[in-house]
């Protein structure tokens, strides 16, 4: 029987596939925008890739063996797959689910094309053994069925002889895709209404596929088929009872039995590496938000009062460990800068395998033209790299050229790299709406030239990129203006340290960097001396500034249940009365007892130290039974992975992320100081990096540290930012509070902003002279590049509100 004799064919050949060595089996596999280490060192460079080739073995049904194929001349067995991108005239949409059109010889002659639908009334029933395990493919050419309910219906077709009833089985000769049914993303003539959007169930043949690197989505064990010139056609009958005399009306199939991938791979530093073996890399799993890449569109981020006018310009090259970027701008100005400075542009995030349609109409006739779909064909594509300020796309009609980025309208994001970016400090969408960005006719003369001379050759012609001439000359003259002296060794590969023989006006005259106090009781000392002035608990008129100022609040409830809520608050407002920390401020209304108003310090030994955070909550009607609802008043910036840019505060105890226990919310025992500690302590922690879900696997990994250090170093940036917010719209309530804490503060904080600068980690707090830990290498460039410009806003920020800055507001 012929099922026999498949089965053993089929054991034959796992058995072959579970021979092949190791090193083919488990050779990784990469595809276009992966994001690669060298070698067998995590802490070495980075790189991207940008290509794949790979190259397969594969092997038949009847063990037939074709070696050395490229992957680029596998066919899918069907047509188009589902997820697929296709084209209809000037609409492209997205295969969703697709309808298998076989065609089976039966053992009787005859020949008949099924539409297999979960409705229709003909189903063909396999016989042979289900040699491809994936739903997506129930039939295969080669494959015996059993024809079931032979009554003719518009989804069946003869193409010869006249179909005897007695003869119901037969062999599967060839599978394709039938009806799709399409979800349409959009059309090339934009705006237009002549050219109505598509039915969604479409006929396959009506439609053209779009795809740039399915050859390298291959994976061992998986079953494909080869055009016939590469393999010879096959000897090997079908054991039917009534042979066909066309053998080639048979598709054959192959599984990939072994599989060699080389990569090429764009490193951060600019340079370029072709053919490599993707064992000798490795994969990186995880994103620092501040690593950037070669030819990647970027915007100047600016500070939270300064969104518009910002500068876009295109990567050059980056030093990750530094943290320092060299871009050129929209000016064709080249400057080196910091990371933490920039964010990716939000009208230029463009990736490999982006579909994009092509806004120049020159090109594209007019709506209500009677034109073919081919016509079209030039202004749909997909991205396939970018190169010196533009963005090379393949369009569907199969030419390739280069485009300036506000030509392009990105339809859909390719997935992207497998690297899971840490969290963004800055949201996309919100930038792209604050900054008012639109296509600007000059971007055209920032497009790189064709033949490459505006490549990257080399880094810098006399200086190291671990040191950039620019930024130590800018350091030097900030750090000379502010604090008395230069920081040429403070940027040298060796721990930072203060030059013996420099001024150091203002602070302790010691060998060894001055520290911070952040740690000891001491610091707090001053706030705790105005607790009198400043009320840490009070009520207040007017919340008509609270975020949920127009939350229904509790006059819906019954009478017998409002009793227990005003119970249940007059509890906590007098746990609050009588329980607060020295440095957490509460407001409570008495014309609105369901909101609350809290202010926090940033705790010692912390990234957030010294800076204020405020926060609205309400109670709802269900309180206690459920949770309080908290917003940050973020200032649009991103300050922890737990406290968004929309005000959104994710606590397990707010149900507002997962959690277990005592992490959770109890009617009976959780109350708002558990929320408000649980924010200062938990949230606003030492090492706020671990506080996204899964990073804290990475405690005490070499990686992990470092993704720590640097998150932490654009906290403490995020948090000067946040206080040059504050001191430019304090909050209602809270005004005096923030007069009294950075009138008191300021000198301070900028005493641990040159600290910083000298290379102390961030949150370093001991009231001795400095011991630098173990493993820590000093902060990065791109940190105190970043930090030297904040810290004259901060001198200017303080001095317009009269507060003594001590010796730095005479070299502010």
């Amino acid at each position: 029987m012929y099922s026999g004799q498949a089965t053993s064919i089929l054991s034959n050949l796992q058995e072959t596939i579970g021979k092949i060595d190791d090193f083919l089996l488990f050779e990784r596999r990469y595809v276009h925008g992966d994001i690669v280490y060298s070698g067998k060192d995590r802490d070495s460079q980075m790189g991207k890739v940008t290509n794949v080739e790979i190259v397969v073995d594969l092997e038949n049904i009847n063990e037939k063996k074709v070696k050395d194929i490229s992957s680029k001349k596998l066919a899918k067995i069907r047509s188009i797959s589902t997820g697929e991108f296709v084209i209809s005239g000037p609409w492209v949409g997205k295969a969703e689910n697709i309808t298998d059109s076989v065609t089976v010889l039966f053992d009787d002659g005859t020949k008949g094309e099924f539409a297999v639908t979960g409705l229709e009334t003909e189903k063909l029933v396999p016989i042979s053994p289900d040699i491809i395990d994936d739903s997506q493919y129930p039939y295969y050419p080669g494959q015996r069925v059993k024809a079931v309910n032979m009554t003719p219906s518009k989804s069946t077709h003869w193409f010869c002889g006249s179909k005897n009833r007695n003869q119901d089985e037969g062999t599967v000769c060839s599978v394709d895709s039938g009806l799709v049914h399409v979800t349409w993303l959009g059309c090339a003539l934009l705006g237009s209404e002549s050219v109505p959007e598509p039915p969604s169930l479409q006929n396959s043949k009506d439609l053209i596929p779009v795809s740039c690197f399915a050859h390298s989505n291959w994976q061992i064990g998986d079953w494909c088929m080869l055009p016939k010139p590469e393999h010879r056609s096959f000897t090997d009958r079908f054991p039917v009872r009534k042979q066909s005399n066309n053998r080639s009306d048979f598709q054959e199939i192959f599984v990939i039995a072994k599989m060699k991938c080389k990569v090429d791979v764009l490193w951060q530093d600019g340079s370029e590496s072709c053919g490599l073996y993707s064992n000798t890399l490795g994969p990186i799993n995880a994103l620092d938000a501040h690593d950037f890449w070669p030819h990647q569109f970027v915007l100047e981020k600016g500070t939270s009062d300064d969104q518009q006018d910002r500068k876009w310009g295109v990567v050059k090259a980056v030093d990750p460990n530094e943290k320092t970027v060299k871009v050129k701008w929209e000016s064709e100005i080249e400057e080196t800068v910091s990371a933490y400075e920039l964010i990716e542009h939000p009208g230029y995030s463009y990736n490999q395998g982006d579909l994009v349609l092509r806004l120049n109409k020159g090109q594209i006739v007019e709506a209500g033209e009677k034109c073919s779909g081919d016509l079209y064909l030039d202004h749909i594509g997909m991205v396939v790299s970018l190169k010196n300020g533009s963005v090379e796309v393949k369009w569907a009609s199969g030419f390739t050229s280069k485009v300036a980025p506000h030509e392009l309208l990105r339809v859909e994001k390719s997935e992207g790299p497998s690297a899971t970016p840490l969290l963004n400090n800055d949201s996309i969408q919100e930038d792209q709406e604050k900054s008012g960005i639109s296509p600007d006719p000059r971007d055209k003369s920032f497009l790189g030239s064709d033949d490459g001379d505006d490549c990257l050759k080399t880094l810098y012609e006399s200086t190291t990129f671990n040191v950039p001439r620019a930024a130590i000359e800018l350091l030097s003259d900030v750090a000379k203006s502010l604090f008395g002296f230069p920081f040429y060794a403070s940027l040298s590969a060796s721990p930072d340290h203060v030059p013996e023989n420099e001024s150091m006006s203002g602070f302790d005259k010691e060998d060894d960097p001055v520290i911070v106090e952040t740690s000891s009781e001491a610091n707090f000392n001053e706030v705790k001396e105005s607790k009198d002035e400043i009320k840490q608990f009070d009520m207040v008129n007017d919340c008509s500034s609270h975020h949920f100022v127009d939350s229904p609040g509790k006059s819906s409830i019954s009478s017998q249940v409002k009793r227990s809520w005003l119970k249940k608050v007059q509890q906590e407002w007098s746990i609050l009365e009588n329980n607060l920390p020295e440095t957490i401020y509460v407001r409570v209304f008495e014309e609105r007892m369901d909101l609350i108003q809290a202010a926090i310090v940033g705790a010692p030994e912390t990234p957030y130290h010294d800076c204020l955070f405020f926060f609205d909550i309400f109670l709802p009607p269900e309180y206690p039974h459920e949770p309080p609802m908290v917003h940050y008043e973020s200032g649009g910036l991103r300050v922890n992975p737990n406290l968004y840019e929309s005000g959104r505060v994710c606590l397990s105890l707010l149900k507002t992320w997962t959690g277990t226990g005592t992490e959770t919310w109890n009617p009976d025992g959780s109350t708002i100081l558990q929320v408000l500690l649980s924010l200062q302590a938990l949230v606003l922690n030492k090492n706020p990096y671990f506080n996204e879900a899964g990073y804290d696997q990475q405690i005490g990994s070499l990686e992990g540290e470092k993704n720590s250090g640097s998150y932490n170093e654009n906290a403490f940036l995020m948090s000067c930012k946040s206080m040059l917010y504050i001191l430019r719209k304090p909050p209602k309530h809270f005004e005096a509070l923030v007069e009294e804490h950075f009138s008191k503060r300021c000198v301070h904080i900028l005493m641990a902003c040159k600290a910083y600068m000298e290379g102390v980690p961030v949150g370093y707090a001991i009231g001795s002279p400095y011991v630098e830990p173990e493993g820590h290498t000093g902060n990065s460039t791109g940190f105190k590049i970043m930090l030297s410009k904040l810290v004259p806003k901060l001198v200017e920020a303080f001095a317009a509100k009269g507060f003594d800055c001590g010796e730095f507001s005479k070299t502010g």
